[in-house]
């Protein structure tokens, strides 16, 4: 009788833990509803610091408070293929001339649609991308849209 009282007790003991086992497995171990990420930390609400204000170095905000030049000034014929030529739109040119990234919107003929193209150098290869697509390299027709890119941002 006293064998099969230990016996249950220790059953029961097991299931309470196995249960407290699941339930934790179950959450996966979440941060409750109500908890902010912080810097890779997590926090409840109740424990949240309030958030301090970054400082920039000057030399970034008095070169961010230039004022930044539209350019092209005006739309640029970058290419024509069968007829049809492909401007890049004014205005629409962000990079360097000696920077690994550039980006420009195209537009095919008069009234075409608009599409983002992006350029990437990595190493002595420039791969580019089109509306937020896979980076690929350079074929011929991408290759003189981005040497007009480059002529663009030269007289920056």
């Amino acid at each position: 009788m006293k064998n099969k009282k230990h016996l249950y007790m220790l059953l029961g003991v097991v299931a309470a833990v196995a249960v407290a086992a699941g339930c934790y497995l179950w959450t996966g171990g979440q941060a409750p509803q109500n908890a902010q990420v912080d810097g890779g930390n997590v926090t409840s609400v109740e424990n949240a610091k309030e958030p301090q204000p970054v400082e920039e170095p000057k030399a970034k905000t008095e070169k961010a408070a230039a004022p930044k030049q539209n350019i092209p000034a005006e739309d640029v014929v970058a290419m024509t293929f069968e007829g049809t030529k492909t401007y890049i739109v004014a205005g629409s040119v962000t990079g360097e001339k000696n920077g690994t990234q550039w980006t420009a919107v195209l537009r095919n003929g008069t009234a075409g649609k608009l599409t983002k193209v992006e350029f990437k150098q990595e190493g002595k290869k420039i791969l580019t991308r089109n509306e937020g697509g896979s980076w690929r390299p350079l074929d011929e027709m991408d290759r003189s849209i981005f040497n007009k890119l480059q002529e663009i941002v030269a007289k920056q």
